[in-house]
């Protein structure tokens, strides 16, 4: 087991390195760690029951006597979502500003751990030491209130690790980047850039925040009937032009999805969004017309459970939506949600719904860095060796030839699980370890390689069927049934299910006059049966034999294939 204490600094991407999302790492020195980001990733729709996924802590389990602390760069779910997850492995304290630390709390609450977790603000002293750690917190733009970069003072060289960022006009007080502290930090020197990626393809000048808000408040008081509009929960700022242009538009801005409730609480107890008092949560404004609510509503990437996919399957108690009602997408599209996202606007365009996205209607803009904010940052840090992160590989490939074509001297490429050594001016893959993904399963995590998983896609692909028989202890077969809810309709899984059944009965009774071992037994069933299904279906389900055997020697027997 690596000790880490050759001189030097250690760099271990547990999930984030070669993705968008699932953020989270390792930084060791001296035999002391720290940890930045706790984050979700977030499933397609491979995985039923599971929308969401994290980087498994377990490879630090091993090291939590000498984790210094968890530190949180910003509230998105893919930097903090697993953080009542993970904490529990790590057993340190947690290291964030106040709004994140708001989020945090949140999120801590949900499994009882928000008064053991030390949580630690660091709005009024930025720079935190600890060991040969000195962290401190820079200020950048964002989507969300709050952002950090940090800078990572060591004595063996010094890291910027900015994973979520850009630059913006500064217009929005929520939405600020200390130029100077950057400035003062690539003249200290920068000998690696842990770098966003996400928009290293996008050449164009990006929307500023200010921008999209008056977009927002000119158009929603130009359209008529109901109005929904869904972003990403934390983007405070998006939410306070959306609560603008309900006022521009004679509106009542109206709160839907737990998730976006309870950030606006946060926001209000961090003194954000203290002056709008009309903000209402949807039970509250139960008897509101349509024509007098602005809806903002959680589920922009068409996540299961989410508000938005409640009211465009009209399941919503409180927002039903009807030809010439409008939906607008005030976000992007993360990568691996194209498909669902495009189902779930394609079934409310089928029922007359105007819907409004970024690529018609300026609606929307970029909280990640473009190739402009790019090339300026490293004019600004002036950095050794750019690592790019949070990308595909694609995306890190050009990544890494847009910062050589820059002027950067070196670029270097890390795995999730990769073990990076950085001493003398090279950093260098020392060790791989196995980073495995955690789904979560409701309140439970679960290995995306375990059985379970693999058995529910199996399921989802192929279908289910279930056999149960009970035999006498004098070898007799009582009763065989066999049942099924997702291979036919129920009518005709009947009629199979009958013919199938009267079938095979006179040949389980033949094979047990021959019976020499159980387990032959419920091979020739769980056979006989299924090859009749899928000669009849041409589905191979999966299976689940159920036998009763009343011999006292032998207790009942489950099987699955």
């Amino acid at each position: 087991m690596n000790d880490f204490n050759k001189q030097g600094i250690y760099f271990l991407p547990l999930g984030g390195a070669d993705e968008i999302g699932m953020n989270m790492y390792a930084y060791a020195v001296n035999g002391k760690i720290i940890v930045v980001d706790a984050g979700y990733g977030f499933l397609n729709d491979e995985f039923p029951g599971m929308d969401m996924c994290y980087a498994s802590p377990e490879f630090l389990e091993n090291y939590k006597e000498d984790i210094l602390g968890l530190f949180i760069t910003h509230g998105h779910e893919d930097h903090l979502g697993a953080v009542a997850q993970v904490w529990p492995s790590l057993q340190c304290p947690i290291y964030g500003t106040n709004f994140s630390l708001g989020l945090v709390k949140e999120r801590l609450s949900e499994y009882k751990l928000q008064d053991i977790v030390p949580l630690i603000s660091v709005n009024q002293q930025p720079k935190v030491k600890l060991a040969d750690f000195e962290i401190e917190f820079i200020p950048v733009a964002h989507t969300i209130p709050e952002t950090s970069a940090l800078y990572i003072k060591t004595p063996y060289g010094n890291v910027m690790h900015a994973t979520d960022w850009r630059f913006d006009d500064n217009k929005l007080p929520m939405l600020q980047t200390d130029y100077d502290a950057l400035k003062r930090a690539g003249e200290e020197g920068v000998d690696i850039f842990i770098c966003d990626s996400t928009n290293v393809m996008v050449e164009k000048e990006q929307t500023s925040e200010e921008d999209v808000r008056q977009s927002l408040i000119k158009l929603i008081p130009e359209l008529q009937g109901g109005i929904v509009a869904t972003c990403f929960a934390s983007n405070i700022m998006r939410l306070e032009s959306l609560v603008l242009a309900a006022h521009a538009a004679g509106r009542t801005p109206v709160l839907a999805g737990r998730s976006l409730i309870t950030n606006v609480k946060v926001a209000k107890d961090c003194g954000y969004l203290t002056e709008y008092n009309d903000i209402h949560t949807i039970d509250q404004v139960e008897g509101i017309t349509s024509d007098k609510a602005l809806y903002i509503c959680t589920g922009s990437q068409a996540n299961y459970r989410s508000a938005m996919t409640t009211i465009a399957n009209d399941e919503s108690k409180y927002i039903k939506l009807s030809a010439d009602d409008n939906v607008i997408f005030s976000s992007k599209i993360i990568p691996g949600n194209e498909d669902k996202i495009e189902r779930l606007q394609e079934k409310m365009m089928a029922k007359g719904v105007n819907v409004l996205t970024e690529e018609e209607y300026p609606v929307h803009t970029s909280g990640h860095a473009n190739r402009q904010d790019l090339k300026k940052m490293y004019e600004l840090l002036n950095p050794k060796i750019v690592l790019p992160v949070h990308g595909d590989k694609k995306f890190i490939r050009e990544h890494k030839r847009f910062a050589l074509s820059c002027g950067v001297k070196d670029v270097f490429s890390a795995q999730n699980g990769d073990i990076c050594f950085y001493q003398e001016g090279k950093i260098e893959c020392i060790e791989q370890i196995v980073a495995d993904i955690m789904g979560v399963d409701r309140r439970r995590s679960v290995s995306l390689g375990s059985a379970l998983v693999k058995n529910r896609r199996r399921i989802m692909f192929n279908c289910s069927l279930f056999i149960s028989a009970v035999i006498s202890k004098d070898n007799k077969l009582k009763d065989l049934q066999m049942s099924s809810i997702d291979i036919l309709e129920e009518n005709e899984w009947y009629v199979l299910s009958e013919e199938i059944l009267k079938a095979v009965r006179p040949l389980v009774e033949k094979k047990l006059c021959e019976y020499t071992h159980r387990n032959s037994v419920e091979d020739f069933i769980r056979g006989q049966i299924r090859r009749r299904v899928y000669s009849a279906t041409d589905i191979k389900p999966v299976t689940m034999l159920h036998i009763y055997w009343e011999d006292e020697e032998n207790n009942p027997s489950e099987t699955g294939e």
